[in-house]
């Protein structure tokens, strides 16, 4: 998190703590307003940029989703794996075939960097850190659309990116012309917006928001994402599942029709020959206190003693309530589940995950 944002939400009333490895906002002092949208530090997300005449040819070898979609305006999700086919890293993609944006968790991005590093000095491309200089807002909610429309000029539709002019501050521009204000939709049935801008015109937008929203931990967007049933993947959940395990195919992150990539072997054989002893679902522990399970939790069954059949892959504390995502044995994923003391209450997932079918 860069030094100059970090003491700007310091002065907003910000508390921090780690998030799977990066810095994010654990809370705000005072009560929270009973206001809408929602308004959250994406600190723990940065950016990694492909830049060069093959950027998208180099990168469409490594990626799970299908480069030729993406566009300026478009933005897909996708995943990068190991030779192996276990997923590394997801993320979202957007721009020009010569200029690409990964959006991900920042503390993948030096692993995903020195990955393609490796690769990448026989293709015209080069891999671009902005690091601390760009800075993530999010907007959730009732009313964010709206809001999102009045900064960027238009609020994207799923799938859709949206580029504007920097911030003003009053009739003068409070950053370089040349670093836009970027806008995305992310899944879900409410609403959610990220808005991606240089961290020297962060502090004028946020003051504008935080008069019309109310300013919520990293925890409570990062439940919003868990309710998505969507998987950011961190450094303690990277390598250690293919992708179907975390329904990421169910997700559009995996395209069956594109050419080779990074570990698509195992990935197309694990879809076509349909065996998959564990997938990702969704739980809760009402009335829960405390902080969240920490990710690789053993998930037991029948009670905290009794024999594990999963773990925990994403877990965030929200207003007395525990949402989870875990990664357990298909066959045993309706059983009576516990994660420690904590019995587990299954939820429904906001999307279908097709059952793996063998090929005819």
């Amino acid at each position: 998190m860069h030094t100059d944002w970090q003491q700007f939400l310091e002065s907003q009333g910000a508390h921090f703590e780690d998030v799977d490895g990066a810095t994010g906002v654990a809370a705000f002092d005072g009560p929270p307003p009973c206001l809408q949208p929602e308004l959250a530090d994406l600190s723990p997300l940065g950016q990694l940029r492909i830049e060069g005449p093959e950027a998208s040819r180099f990168f469409q070898g490594y990626a799970t989703c299908d480069l030729s979609e993406v566009a300026p305006d478009r933005a897909l999700p996708g995943a990068l794996c190991s030779r192996e086919g276990r997923t590394i890293a997801t993320f979202r993609v957007w721009g020009a075939p010569d200029a690409l944006t990964l959006r991900l968790h920042r503390d993948l991005i030096v692993p995903v960097r020195d990955l393609l590093a490796r690769f990448i000095v026989f293709s015209k491309a080069d891999l671009i850190e902005p690091g601390d200089s760009i800075v993530g807002l999010g907007l959730v909610g009732e009313g964010a659309e709206a809001l999102v429309a009045e900064i960027c000029g238009a609020a994207p539709q799923p799938g859709e990116v949206v580029v504007a002019g920097p911030v003003k501050a009053g009739p003068v521009a409070a950053g370089p012309a040349e670093e836009p204000v970027t806008a995305i939709r992310n899944r879900g049935d409410r609403a959610r917006f990220e808005i991606w801008l240089p961290v020297e015109q962060a502090p004028e937008l946020w003051r504008r928001l935080a008069t019309r929203c109310r300013a919520v931990p990293w925890s409570r967007w990062a439940a919003h994402r868990i309710r998505a049933g969507y998987i950011e993947l961190s450094p303690r959940t990277a390598g250690e599942y293919v992708p179907q395990a975390l329904n990421l195919q169910a997700n559009g992150l995996i395209s069956f029709k594109k050419g080779c990539y990074l570990g698509q072997e195992v990935v197309a054989r694990t879809q076509h020959l349909g065996k998959l002893k564990k997938r990702m679902y969704r739980f809760s522990i009402p009335d829960y206190q405390g902080s969240p399970p920490e990710l690789g939790s053993p998930v037991t069954v029948s009670s905290a003693e009794g024999d594990k059949v999963g773990e925990v892959v994403a877990a965030a504390c929200d207003e007395g309530r525990c949402e989870l995502l875990a990664v357990v044995r298909i066959d045993l994923s309706e059983a009576p589940l516990f994660v420690g003391r904590h019995a587990l209450a299954i939820e429904e997932l906001p999307y279908e995950v097709p059952a793996l079918r063998a090929r005819a």
